[in-house]
This record gives C-alpha cells, structure tokens and sequence, in this order.
C-alpha cells in the first residue's frame, strides 16, 4: 500500500509560529529506539510510525513554502559525522536510524500552489496512486498514536472486509461543530456505514468527527473531480464523498 502525507496548509492557527517553520514540523517527544525522549517533527514521527506499518512508498503533497519539509527528507552525512565528533552519539544514532529509513523508502514530492483545500491536495497525487487497488491518505499533522499501529491494522481490515471505497478513522468529540462529520448506522461495534458527510456543521448529525487519515480507492479521483466543478475548494473533499454515496452524477 501506497501513502499520500498532505503537508501543503498554511497553519493559520498557529501564527506567528508558523510563518516560516511548517506546522507539520513543529517539535514533539517521541521514543528513539532505545528508548529515550527526543525532539522528532511531527511528520517525522508519522513517517516512521507508517514506516513500521510497512509502507515504503510515500508522496508527499507540499506547498511552495515548505522546502524545509523536503530538506528534512534527505539524508545528511556531514551533519552525523559532526554529531560524532561532538560525541552527540545517540542523536547521531538517532537520525541515522531515520535517514536509513528514508532510503529504503521510496519519496515524492508534489506541490499545490495554492492551499485551496484538502481536496485539492489529494487531486494533486492523482499520478502516484491512480493504478494502485488503494490507498492511504494521512494528513501531515495528525498523529494517532497505538500499539503496533493497531489503528491501521482496523481501518484495512474494515476496507477490505467491507470492500469500501473509503474507509476513515472517528473519533466521538463534544463539539463537532469544528469538524468535519459523518453519520450511518453502525454495521459492527466500531464500524458504522457513512450515509452522510458535512463539513463543519452548526446542526452536526452526530458526534463522529473525522480523523483525516483515510483508506481510498482511485475512484475517488472521479468525485472530487466532479466536486471540483460543484463546490468551493475547502468544501470539495465532502461533496467527493456525498457525490459517491448518492452514487455519482
């Protein structure tokens, strides 16, 4: 299975913060493999819990300011061998064990000009993944943590189960209004069958936000292609899938 990492937002709620140093690479604590704290960017600590899901091929969506996302993506001897010399050996240890990582892996990069929304993005990897059975969708900035990736391992299992063309984790939340919301009756304990997406609602249907982490078929490229000529760019990933529950126009 491929993976689409979405990193082309402008992180407006984070400002000043990140004007010139991308959400998707603010610092956050993660175990090295020893064991020990150390400071990982988010979307480092993404990569490598998809890399542990054994996913090996990677298109990343980035905007034209986010070189500093590329640059991190790119093995740098002189900065280990430095690291070495300053007798810094575990975080030497620690970015080769990563840089080992990105070359065993195969990384694109695909930009979106303008961050018109989340659909948009997705549109945008169309070529990577457009001959592919399906494919993971994760956005850059949001981390789910479990045992053995045991989240994934339950989203693939009900993709395949079901035989989906998209699957996506919930997470029940107070105020849905703030995300975007699906609802449908539930076919086991923890899978419910969307009937119903909306971005954002005042009225949500339920309290089940989207994580955006998603399993996708190409089809899905169909949909948004007909959403994009039907809806404002930050609302065409919900019109894609209501255009497909209705069963296309």
């Amino acid at each position: 299975m491929k993976c689409v990492l979405t990193v082309a937002g402008l992180g407006t709620r984070l400002l000043p913060l990140t004007k010139e140093t991308p959400k998707e690479m603010l610092p956050i604590y993660s175990r090295s493999k020893k064991g020990k704290l150390v400071l990982k960017p988010v979307l480092q600590v993404i990569y490598e819990s998809l890399y542990e899901y054994k996913i090996k091929e990677f298109c990343f969506v980035i905007g034209r300011t986010k070189r500093a996302v590329k640059d991190h993506f790119k093995p740098d001897n002189e900065l280990l061998s430095l690291l070495k010399k300053q007798k810094k050996s575990e975080l030497a240890d620690t970015l080769k064990d990563f840089f080992i990582k990105v070359k065993r892996s195969r990384i694109s990069f695909v930009y979106q000009p303008k961050p018109i929304g989340f659909g948009d993005a997705i549109f945008r990897s169309k070529k990577f993944v457009v001959n592919d059975n399906y494919f993971l969708l994760h956005a850059g900035d949001d981390i789910v943590i479990s045992k053995n990736n045991d989240h994934l391992r339950r989203l693939q299992r009900s993709f395949l189960k079901y035989d989906a063309d998209v699957a996506l984790l919930l997470e029940k939340v107070k105020d849905p209004s703030k995300y975007g919301v699906v609802s449908g009756p539930y076919l086991e304990k923890e899978t419910l069958q969307i009937r119903k997406m909306v971005e954002k609602p005042k009225n949500p249907p339920s309290k089940n936000a989207i994580i955006a982490i998603y399993i996708f078929k190409p089809i899905i490229f169909k949909y948004l292609a007909e959403a994009k000529k039907l809806e404002q760019p930050e609302m065409q990933l919900a019109k894609a899938f209501n255009i497909a529950l209705e069963g296309g126009s």
